[in-house]
């Protein structure tokens, strides 16, 4: 059964029940400055540890081979053997010149707090090294057990591990993701202003806001958050079924169904000085071939947007 998002769009909140502030008060459009040089370029790592095909290693030789600066990690499905791993993380990257910039995990409301599953999101969060930034989702992995009132439902799993991240010095970003509970930017915008921790800020994940809305409203929404996120992710944006809403698919930035020129218009208009992130999720066959011909489509695309300056 395919979940929907379950957020009431009502513009007040007060905690305990699931109403939110009015996005005036989060987005205030005034006073933005334009980028004015391109954005790092980093992959996004999808296969960490579900695919034994390629090495971490290898993985990094061709990252920066194809020409990008940093990695993002998704070091899932997540098993308690995975620790020696995240605890050396950051190592190989660095060893290729690499950035480690953020590792992606996410939180199944299914469980509470005192479950093994959550307990190694926490172990995570303790234990991972060389990520100066952790993007966390909400996720119900059975249909049937969607809190009432997930909003307090979230809480009570943000906030431990918003405790760990500040005694270990590390942000968190929330993950807004299709068909999960937490789904659009405007709903994680309104969290990370109630909660209010400076550690916590939110992200854009054109793919996911792609799925779930009009093309048309994509770029507009970036508008709306570009001067707020503290990362934005993106790739050849595709949906796998006809329909207004449906699952995405991550393709190379030179295939899809999204114009990413107006993509990246908005995202440099609203001043957005954070790390461009290449979704590369589920990638695999060429995965050399396709890092590069997405540093290509994005070296040409920066070159149109930020010209150089006039001798």
């Amino acid at each position: 059964m395919t979940q929907h998002n379950s957020f009431n769009p009502t513009p007040t909140f007060q905690r305990g029940t699931d109403t939110r502030p009015s996005m005036q008060q989060v987005h205030p459009v005034a006073g933005r400055v334009k980028s004015r040089r391109p954005w790092p370029l980093i992959a996004m790592e999808n296969t960490l540890f579900l695919d034994s095909s390629l090495g971490w290693a290898e993985r990094c030789a061709a990252i920066v081979e194809a020409g990008f600066v940093g990695v993002h990690a998704v070091p899932y499905p997540l098993g308690d053997d995975d620790f020696v791993r995240l605890r050396q993380l950051g190592r190989e990257p660095a060893r290729h010149g690499l950035r480690l910039t953020s590792v992606y995990v996410n939180v199944d409301l299914a469980f509470p707090t005192g479950s093994d599953a959550y307990r190694r999101v926490e172990r995570l969060f303790r234990e991972t090294e060389g990520a100066p930034r952790i993007e966390l989702s909400f996720k119900c992995s059975d249909p049937g057990c969607l809190p009432a009132q997930v909003w307090t439902a979230i809480l009570s799993r943000l906030e431990p591990l918003l405790k760990i991240a500040e005694q270990r010095g590390v942000d968190v970003a929330l993950y807004p993701h299709s068909f999960y509970p937490l789904e659009t930017p405007a709903e994680a915008a309104r969290l990370v202003q109630l909660v209010g921790h400076p550690r916590l800020s939110y992200l854009f994940p054109t793919n996911h806001v792609f799925a779930v809305h009009d093309p048309m409203e994509v770029a507009p929404q970036l508008s709306a958050h570009a001067s707020a996120i503290s990362s934005f992710n993106v790739c050849g944006c595709r949906r796998a079924t006809p329909g207004p809403r449906a699952k995405p698919v991550s393709l190379p930035l030179d295939e899809g169904d999204l114009p990413l020129a107006p993509v990246f218009s908005a995202l440099a208009a609203g001043g957005y000085s954070g790390d461009v992130i290449v979704q590369g999720h589920l990638w695999k066959d060429d995965l050399p071939g396709k890092l590069r011909r997405s540093v290509a489509f994005y070296t040409e695309l920066t070159r149109n947007l930020f010209p150089p300056d006039p001798a």
